[in-house]
């Protein structure tokens, strides 16, 4: 996918201290005047501009707090920009506008039951609690504008409120949006090119403020109300996902950003946060080069995916999710073909995304044919076809190895015959510091780490096995949202 985000049109003019040099003494009461006195200690220090830093900015600047926000590349940089920028949402005015009925408890025992029941349940019930006004908030005070609710299966139901696309992804649009207002509010100042690299504490354990680092040395940034972490999971971290996931989640390629390195782990590990749901992970298919996503051949429930051998390795019906994760596991190359015949009916909108991103695929009147044009071995790929079209005929699918359980398998027959290449690919990490339903970061022994708050995919215990489609945003709103609150009451409470 292209995307319409240049350092000129997300950030203008943003603003950036001057080289610091070597940072003071920590505990030097001059230090601190300094750092007074160059306008660094704040009430509130935000490590993230991606959608829940920004959305946790914004509302901690309208409560009065004064607002650092730490970005380490020279623009936002996320997964959210890369995202189609749909919020999982129920009881929202668009949702009432349009006559669509849902509840709470709907809405929760979906969450829980696409996570396996494993999502912390108190986390899930104040994300439905929120997202109905988070999402009024964005729309009628931030000036995001939503398309039209369409129903979908379950779970997604009558529930997506998809951010309308303005040249880019509607999650780029999103962030572009949050970015124009948070810059329009004084007492919020960007850092961009300031990536942390510690958390400071005093000495009862209360985190206080960050180091970063910048051009000409370290930098400290004190915050009286306490510092949110809104960096994303690990998923652009080759070595975290191999130590948490395996190393075949290594060779997965990145449907995101190539910016979520992990700081949600290591700038909490040494405060003994305990780390959650560290071996979840979404993934879909993509073609790494191009990024183009053939997500919709893999859905269709037609042909079959070989390997670059021309094997089955995989059950066909399985969702993309799955066969991403499976291209990956099964495969050292992590490279795959699905074979479809003119019958597939989602190549009308498959083809033209290929061919405007100038990504190879194949197309011939035969197998063998195909085979040649892309590398794949035409006897043995041959031979899997017809396996499959056997057993389709002998209504004997589930006997194939692996098997296939198609509701309705058609056979592979009616030229022209396509390949569509694709790779498992890895969207975003579920896995984190346990945050509560304050957003507050917890200990491996159960307490608050006081001062210390995560949202978004850098906070863990929202997410297992799956989510909603949207739930990611709407997460990173809800406990944005929240984690503001709570940062600017302290820093109230700490000038009494």
């Amino acid at each position: 996918m292209k995307l319409d985000l240049t350092r000129r049109s997300l950030i203008g003019g943003a603003v950036a201290l001057a080289a610091a040099g070597s940072f003071p003494a920590l505990a030097a009461p001059g230090a601190r005047r300094a750092a007074r006195a160059e306008g660094r200690e704040f009430d509130a220090v935000i490590i993230g501009a991606g959608c829940a830093g920004l959305v946790a900015a914004i509302w901690a600047a309208d409560l009065g707090a004064r607002v650092a926000v730490l970005e380490k590349r020279e623009r936002p940089d996320g997964n959210a920009i890369y995202a189609l920028g749909t919020l999982n949402a129920w009881n929202t005015k668009q949702q009432k506008a349009q006559g669509i009925k849902d509840s709470r408890e709907a809405f929760i025992a979906d969450m829980m039951k696409v996570s396996a029941g494993r999502a912390d349940r108190r986390l899930t019930e104040t994300y439905a609690d929120r997202i109905g006004p988070d999402v009024d908030w964005l729309a009628d005070k931030i000036g995001v504008k939503f398309e039209k609710i369409r129903m979908s299966p379950w779970p997604r139901l009558g529930r997506g409120h998809r951010v309308t696309k303005g040249g880019g992804t509607g999650g780029g649009t999103l962030v572009k949006t949050l970015l124009k207002a948070a810059r329009q509010r004084k007492n919020i100042k960007f850092f961009f090119e300031h990536p942390a690299v510690r958390l400071l504490t005093d000495r009862t354990g209360a985190v206080t403020g960050v180091v970063a680092k910048a051009e000409g040395g370290r930098r400290i940034f004190r915050a009286k109300g306490g510092v949110l972490i809104a960096t994303g999971g690990f998923s652009a971290n080759p070595e975290m996902t191999d130590m948490y996931i395996g190393g075949w989640a290594s060779r997965l390629a990145i449907r995101g950003s190539r910016s979520t390195t992990g700081e949600n782990i290591s700038l909490t590990k040494p405060l003994r946060a305990k780390l959650v749901n560290m071996d979840q992970f979404h993934a879909g298919p993509i073609v790494a080069e191009t990024h183009v996503n053939p997500a919709d051949v893999l859905n269709s429930m037609r042909g079959i995916i070989v390997d670059l051998r021309g094997q089955r390795f995989m059950n066909e019906q399985n969702t993309y999710v799955i066969k991403a994760k499976t291209c990956a596991e099964k495969t050292i190359e992590n490279k795959a073909f699905a074979i479809v015949d003119a019958d597939c009916p989602v190549l009308g909108t498959t083809i033209p995304k290929f061919e405007r991103l100038h990504n190879p695929y194949g197309k011939a009147d035969s197998i063998e044919e195909l085979c040649k044009k892309v590398g794949l071995p035409p006897e043995a790929t041959r031979a899997s076809v017809d396996a499959f079209n056997r057993a389709v005929e002998a209504h004997s699918l589930e006997k194939l190895n692996p098997p296939n359980t198609y509701r309705k398998p058609a056979k592979i027959e009616k030229a022209p015959f396509y390949a569509i290449p694709f790779e498992g690919g890895m969207t975003a990490t579920f896995g984190g510091p346990l945050i509560n339903t304050k957003a507050e970061v917890q200990d491996l022994d159960g307490n608050t780490i006081p001062g210390l708050y995560a949202a978004g995919n850098a906070a863990g215990g929202l997410f297992f096995r799956d989510y909603i489609g949207g739930s990611q945003l709407g997460g990173a709103t809800v406990f944005g949202h929240i984690a503001a609150e709570q940062m600017a009451a302290r820093a109230k409470a700490a000038k009494i």
